[in-house]
């Protein structure tokens, strides 16, 4: 018991140094608040991490497998950058750099299982926060204490314990779709989603999965409810608990039902327009999907540069749909761009039969959100696959010894 408080205690200040580090980048909203010196924080962070890392001296900790995608991911961004003459793509090396400096510190000082724990606690966190506040403004409203314009479409709402960028306080209409701290909805869903995967990998910790579940749902992110319907369906439909998927879906048909027959509510119109209402299909698909636009553009370019893409110059491409990528670097180019990728599918290659079908299953759910959410370049995502990978690895060598 002191053994395991030690470790505990130990753990806390590379654990803080570590948050406070990823936390200032994007995907999380803090870096577009006022004065916020995130420039700062990330560079002194890395550093100080690095620096921690050579003090140590521990030669079991360099990962080169690790090293050797990222040095691959690196060579092809830099080849890729002066033939299309697009110098953007530096920026995609110095967070693989970023990366590998973690990756590196969390092997030395922390753990991985920690770091995955830590991670879960967190999103949590703010789902907890957002959900509150979520209630807290429809029942009486809550003001946000101030507003950033952190892109040419997006103002996000700080709420006290959750941010927003989609925000109203109009007449009797009071409805937040919280964000966490992260710049959208569907941005808190995808990570909430894949802090539920990590969960049911690393943990199985029912409680922590049902309330992730249940918290996440008052983002109204569609990608989330759809890689949930999934997720249930692989992993719980059974007959032992077939009443309770019974008793799941006759709440959401009750749900539909009331929203959909109180539209003229406003309050019950705007959460059916951002609920069900996308689900509505017409003659080009689901009438609500506001990334169709995006997708034939993107598909456009794709098709004209298939194999080395258009890099951001050539083309505009729109981005956050399936095309992205693909449009952006091309077949050739999305083999390096989704490496991480590719290598956790080579680790379910290697895994035994009882385990093989349980990690396509979690390789499907997570392809299925690259429909609406292909850019996994951030050090920040990057690292949900470094874990998963991980976890994987170090089975398999405990089922080989």
């Amino acid at each position: 018991m002191f053994h395991n408080a030690y470790l505990k205690v130990k753990n806390n200040k590379p654990l803080l140094l570590l948050w406070a580090t990823l936390t200032s980048t994007a995907p999380f909203i803090f870096y577009s608040w006022p004065g916020h010196p995130y420039k700062l924080l990330t560079f002194a962070g890395l550093a100080l991490m690095m620096l921690q890392v050579i003090i140590k001296k521990d030669q079991k900790i360099f990962d080169f497998k690790i090293f050797s995608i990222i040095i691959l991911q690196i060579i092809y961004y830099l080849f890729i950058s002066f033939y299309h003459n697009d110098f953007s793509n530096i920026n995609l090396c110095i967070q693989l750099i970023s990366l590998f400096i973690i990756i590196t510190y969390i092997n030395t000082f922390i753990g991985f299982e920690p770091f995955v724990k830590s991670y879960i606690k967190i999103i949590l966190a703010m789902a907890i926060g957002g959900t509150l506040i979520f209630f807290l403004h429809v029942f009486i409203g809550v003001a946000p204490l101030f507003t950033v314009d952190y892109s040419a479409s997006g103002t996000s709402y700080f709420l006290w314990l959750t941010t927003t960028n989609v925000y109203f306080d109009v007449s009797n209409i009071r409805i937040i779709r919280y964000s966490g701290f992260f710049d959208e909805p569907g941005t808190f869903g995808l990570y909430s989603f894949f802090a539920i995967i990590l969960n049911k990998i690393y943990f199985k910790n029912k409680k922590h999965e049902l309330w992730l579940i249940l918290l996440t749902i008052f983002t109204l992110s569609v990608a989330f409810y759809v890689s949930m319907v999934l997720y249930l369906l692989f992993f719980y439909v059974n007959k032992s608990n077939l009443k309770y998927i019974v008793f799941l879906f006759t709440a959401i048909f009750m749900s539909y039902f009331y929203l959909s027959t109180n539209v003229e509510d406003e309050t019950a119109g705007k959460i059916y327009d951002f609920t069900f209402k996308r689900f509505e299909m017409n003659d080009s698909g689901l009438a609500e999907n506001n990334r169709a636009t995006l997708s034939d553009n993107d598909k456009k370019i794709f098709f004209k540069y298939p194999v080395l893409g258009s890099g951001t110059t050539k083309e505009e491409v729109y981005g956050s749909n399936l095309f992205s990528i693909f449009a952006k670097y091309g077949i050739f180019g999305a083999l390096f761009y989704y490496a991480f990728l590719l290598y956790f599918i080579f680790q379910i290659a290697l895994m035994p039969h009882k385990d093989f079908f349980f990690y396509i299953r979690i390789l499907f759910l997570i392809v299925v959100n690259f429909y609406s959410r292909p850019e996994l370049s951030s050090v920040f995502s990057l690292l949900v696959f470094v874990s998963i990978i991980y976890f994987i690895r170090n089975n398999l060598q405990i089922q080989n010894q």
